[in-house]
């Protein structure tokens, strides 16, 4: 009986002292991890901004951040925000979580619908003569203000070698606005054929206010 009295003992005072200890230090508190996102249109493409509005406790600072893009790629890590290229669209789980100036770690998850947010329709036209021109509509999908789109269409003779091309600029598309456009042949030439047309670069509002659309290069 005195064994068994002894071993009880030992577990209320084990108990006691565990009480003691979270009453004295409380629940551990963690960074609180959040993030927003943009379409990066720099080259029109399904390039993404990721910005971190994480927060962590007083006293402390966020020092490392862990990006998981939900589509296999490897995870990122991180002081800064990050820009991430989708090979499709559709909706992706993207994980962001912190970690602090104490070791301590918080994350968050948010389905981000990716799609390309300058959209060209496919009925456009080409219009042979002086000059040559394609003309079509192109659309806001996003949800956010389009400040500038750069539509480029290239032109081609009947063997498809590349002739010369043509850009046509459309500002201020507010989301779901559509706008018409007509993209002329920098350079005449009798024998153009065919042409294709797509989103070179787009400028969202919702976008970093460094970012500059680069020059065009040769492709």
């Amino acid at each position: 009986m005195t064994r068994r009295r002894s071993g009880a003992r030992v577990i209320l005072l084990l108990g006691s002292c565990l009480i003691l200890l979270v009453g004295c230090f409380g629940p551990v508190e963690r960074p609180v991890a959040d993030f927003t996102w943009c379409p990066d249109g720099t080259e029109g493409r399904l390039d993404y901004w990721f910005t971190s509005m994480s927060t962590a406790p007083a006293g402390a600072s966020i020092e490392l951040l862990r990006w998981e893009f939900g589509d296999e790629t490897p995870a990122v890590e991180t002081y800064w925000d990050v820009v991430h290229r989708f090979v499709e669209e559709r909706v992706y789980s993207v994980t962001l979580t912190v970690t602090d100036s104490r070791g301590v770690s918080g994350y968050v998850t948010k389905d981000v619908v990716v799609e390309m947010a300058a959209f060209v329709h496919s009925n456009w036209l080409l219009t042979l003569g002086y000059p040559p021109t394609v003309s079509g509509i192109v659309e806001n999908r996003y949800t956010e203000r389009l400040d500038e789109v750069t539509v480029r269409a290239k032109f081609y003779d009947a063997d498809g070698v590349r002739l010369t091309d043509g850009r046509f600029v459309v500002r201020d598309l507010d989301p779901g606005e559509k706008a018409t456009f007509a993209v002329r042949a920098e350079e005449f030439a009798s024998y153009i054929f065919h042409a294709t047309v797509d989103v070179e670069s787009f400028v969202a509002e919702c976008g970093p206010s460094w970012v500059v659309v680069p020059a065009a290069d040769g492709d």
